[in-house]
């Protein structure tokens, strides 16, 4: 039998290696070969072991009349000497498919539990990346008239956002038919702070002047947090040429963006269990320049994030101040973070917003006064009518959701402190609230810290 060979490595026209698809393309293929090659031995050799007993069957019967004892038994030991070392081969044989199998499972097994499957090259991410950085800026709204303005727009021209795949299909064709070019980001006054402030706390990180890596972003839901504060802080992040991963709970997902050849390229790998933060295309990819934004998901919290496994990039994570939080804090234990509180939308935010995209006011308003300032549940109509829809007056749940942070004593008006989160935002639960009160239903509320508020 031949000795099996080694996996071949597949090298591009100029002799480099390749990486991704086509590297686990080619060690399946191998695998199988292997496999298939050891089978089809085995197989052979099964026949051949039939072909010798038959042999050896009728040579027994053909020379019982005539062959003496002794040489009869000579002869008979001579072929189940044959037989034998054919069983031994056979059971070798099946020895070795038996590790070619296991070898060939647990690599692809190793491979999914690290990188959750093929950790291929996004040519999307990289013009995605290029075209962030290169977005038109301007302010829109006034300074005098609210300490909320003025906002940062950035028009982004891109089919594709790292987290938001399905968002951007359905925004793109929003903004085709109101007549606006690419995508409108809001960058709202509050996020430019927060970007400042945590890249403040990096660079003294990237110093050694402090150890300090761990910040946390916090605010009601759909205020912005996911989509729009990461793109203002990646932007930045890109024009400063430094590495992102972009950690998508919800996609299960990881996009790496590297500077290769003077542009960016975007790595991304399925995440499917915390074994990921030990793969190659991790240890790879992380040092203490690289930038980790963690987006979690309803009821995943921070996914497969493990805190020991990344030792040296900043980690951005973005949460409401729910459970989200309660289990990411629980997780990273007595690590030191900072944490800043953002504000949902503003009245003076909202005109604004409701200009830029050709909107009426007086709508946008109604709007804010039934949601309490997210934005994701008042830009749109249908998601406005989903959300009122799902308020029910008997079964009133107070959440994160319906709850303004206040603002504590710093520097920075803007910034958002832990000392008050249970001021309700919203008019329309305000006013039920009320309605209870006079109705003496209304016992009291239970406060959880970081937990989600009942109305009883």
């Amino acid at each position: 039998m031949k000795k099996r060979s080694a996996p071949l490595e597949e090298k591009d026209e100029d002799g480099r290696m390749s990486s991704g698809t086509s590297s686990k393309i080619q060690r399946t293929e191998v695998g199988k070969s292997q496999m298939d090659h050891l089978s089809q031995e085995i197989h052979l050799t099964h026949q051949e072991i039939l072909k010798l007993r038959g042999e050896r069957a009728a040579l027994t019967a053909a020379w019982a009349a005539v062959l003496g004892t002794e040489e009869k038994e000579e002869k008979e030991k001579a072929l189940k000497g044959a037989i034998d070392k054919l069983d031994d081969k056979i059971q070798k044989t099946k020895a070795e498919l038996k590790d070619v199998r296991k070898e060939f499972k647990e690599a692809a097994a190793m491979e999914i539990d690290e990188s959750g499957g093929v950790n291929t090259e996004n040519s999307a991410g990289g013009d995605y990346a290029k075209a962030l950085a290169e977005a038109e800026k301007r302010e829109a709204g006034d300074a005098k008239i609210s300490k909320f303005l003025p906002m940062v727009l950035l028009t982004v021209c891109t089919g594709f956002i790292p987290g938001f795949t399905e968002f951007v299909k359905d925004e793109a064709k929003i903004m085709e038919d109101k007549g606006i070019k690419g995508i409108l980001i809001f960058g709202r006054r509050c996020f430019i702070q927060v970007v400042k402030e945590f890249r403040r706390i990096r660079k003294k990180y990237i110093d050694d002047v402090d150890r300090l890596r761990f910040c946390i972003l916090a605010g009601q839901s759909g205020i912005g947090k996911s989509f729009a504060f990461s793109q203002i802080y990646m932007r930045e992040a890109f024009i400063q040429r430094e590495k992102v991963a972009f950690y998508s709970v919800r996609e299960a997902t990881i996009y790496l963006f590297s500077i290769e050849d003077g542009k960016y390229k975007c790595q991304e790998a399925r995440v499917r269990s915390s074994k990921f933060w030990n793969s190659k295309a991790w240890k790879m990819f992380e040092d203490k320049s690289a930038h980790l934004i963690i987006d979690p998901a309803p009821g995943l919290g921070h996914g497969h994030f493990m805190m020991h496994d990344v030792k040296k990039a900043y980690v951005v994570y973005l949460t409401s101040p729910n459970r989200e939080l309660g289990k990411f804090e629980d997780h990273i234990k007595d690590v030191r973070r900072t944490t800043l509180f953002v504000p949902a939308l503003a009245i003076e935010e909202s005109k604004v917003i409701a200009t830029e995209l050709k909107e009426e006011e007086s709508v946008f308003l109604k709007r804010i006064e039934r949601t309490g300032g997210q934005l994701r549940d008042f830009i749109r109509k249908d998601r406005y009518e989903h959300f009122k829809n799902n308020q029910y007056y008997n079964a009133l749940k107070v959440s994160s959701k319906m709850f303004s942070v206040q603002p504590s004593t710093t520097e920075e008006t803007l910034l958002y402190g832990e000392e008050c989160v249970i001021v309700p935002q919203s008019e329309w639960i305000k006013s039920k609230i009320f309605q209870l009160y006079a109705e003496k239903n209304l016992k009291k509320f239970h406060r959880i810290r970081w937990r989600e508020m009942v109305l009883c």
